[in-house]
């Protein structure tokens, strides 16, 4: 049987284990092929796609945190090759997930650690979870989602910086099989194929409707009816593949992340349309500062609360005055891909999405100025455009993981 091989695309952040790691690119527009030495990601199925977190995380700070814990490498990691090492972390470690200087891991004993990268410290880094085990995380801006082995869903917080870190169960509990996790809010699947949603709506990211700020997990509605098989959080926006693969998708349409019509004026570098200047605020050199910090106060989109977009509204989505043109949808919708390909997985980041078709195909679109889209260009489209990448090399694309400003495939051989 043909073996997977890992793809990787998008904004190169320092030490990162990508194929381009000497290079002085800090983007990469086209698929590149991984470093054989990492190749073993494909080789875990429970944990396929999470796992490669590795490919787009700082190593040095993932070493730094093995070597602190004091379960895998001596003091002369440096010596070790990067197989070895690699080696070493798919041995000890069930999970993995990194967000700008926090890094947490999962033992394959179900203790999740806290590591602080910027000062390499282990203060206060066990999180206490009680008698239950962890075995899935996903982080953002301001949320820490944990699930337990007991398939149970909470928030891992502190009460104060020097506190430690403590896992709490949403309330009423519900039994999840996969969590995902956007900058301002978060996504349960529960073992049933029902979707909930937490954290801030300002753009419409919850899916409820309405604008509103959401405390603790709320069912979808709107997409009750229909089972799903996976979920993914964007940025600012959602999706979700139904148990028949369809692609389900709701939240900001800025850089055309939902696959509608976007809004073209004050944009360049777009596909098909006329070009004008962009200003982001969603770069490499404008992250928050650390979670928990309201980021809402920086976004001209949000009201001075961050709770509303401008007013409450049950409209299923906001359309700009003067185009046919999707600002948001604040209630799932159906996207199609061209020819009317069935869905089998999706994922989001930042300010784009990808998603794989039943046949092996994978379809990108969004933001693109870092690459991320992997079309050999910079370009942003709100039409979802397949990666001719893979079908020109003979590829069948087989999963898919989006960071925020990277893209990374698994393929094989048609």
């Amino acid at each position: 049987m043909m073996e997977n091989e890992i793809y990787v695309w998008g904004y190169k952040r320092p030490n990162t284990m990508m194929t381009i790691a000497q290079s002085n690119k800090r983007f990469v527009t086209l698929p590149q092929k991984s470093p054989a030495e990492i190749g073993f990601l494909t080789k875990k199925p429970k944990n396929n796609i999470k796992l490669n977190e590795f490919l787009v995380s700082d190593f040095n700070a993932i070493i730094s945190a093995l070597k602190l814990k004091d379960q895998i490498l001596s003091e002369h990691h440096h010596t070790c090759s990067d197989a070895a090492i690699c080696t070493c972390i798919r041995d000890c470690l069930n999970e993995i997930c990194q967000y700008e200087d926090q890094t947490y891991l999962i033992d394959n004993n179900g203790t999740c650690y806290v590591i602080d990268n910027s000062n390499d410290k282990l203060d206060n880094s066990i999180v206490y979870t009680g008698k239950v085990k962890l075995n899935q995380l996903t982080t953002g801006d301001t949320f820490t989602i944990g699930l337990t082995e007991q398939c149970i869903a909470g928030c891992i917080d502190r009460d104060s910086p020097n506190a430690g870190y403590i896992f709490r169960p949403f309330t009423p509990s519900i039994i999840c099989k996969q969590v995902s996790c956007g900058k301002e809010h978060g996504l349960l699947l529960s073992t049933d194929g029902q979707v909930y949603s937490f954290g801030l709506g300002s753009r419409g990211q919850l899916g409820h409707g309405i604008t509103d700020r959401q405390l603790q997990p709320k069912l979808i509605e709107a997409i009750e009816a229909v089972s799903m098989a996976t979920i993914s959080c964007g940025g600012w926006h959602s999706a979700a593949v139904s148990d028949i693969h369809d692609l389900y998708i709701w939240g900001w349409n800025e850089s055309g992340q939902l696959g509608f019509k976007m809004k073209t004026s004050n944009r360049s570098n777009v596909k098909g349309h006329s070009t004008i200047s962009l200003e982001s605020h969603d770069s490499p050199h404008n992250l928050s500062q650390g979670k928990n910090k309201d980021i809402v106060k920086e976004d001209p989109l949000c009201s001075q609360s961050g709770d509303h977009l401008a007013s409450n509204t049950h409209e299923r989505h906001v359309r700009d005055m003067d185009k046919e043109c999707v600002l948001f949808h604040l209630v799932p919708e159906i996207l199609d891909l061209p020819g009317d390909r069935n869905v089998s997985e999706v994922s989001c980041g930042s300010r784009h999405t990808a998603a794989v078709t039943d046949d092996g195909f994978l379809f990108t679109w969004g933001w693109g100025e870092y690459g991320q889209l992997g079309h050999g260009d910079r370009c942003t489209t709100d039409k979802p455009t397949q990666v001719q990448y893979f079908t020109d090399n003979n590829l069948i694309v087989t999963h898919v993981y989006c960071q925020n400003w990277n893209t990374v495939v698994s393929a094989k051989q048609r």
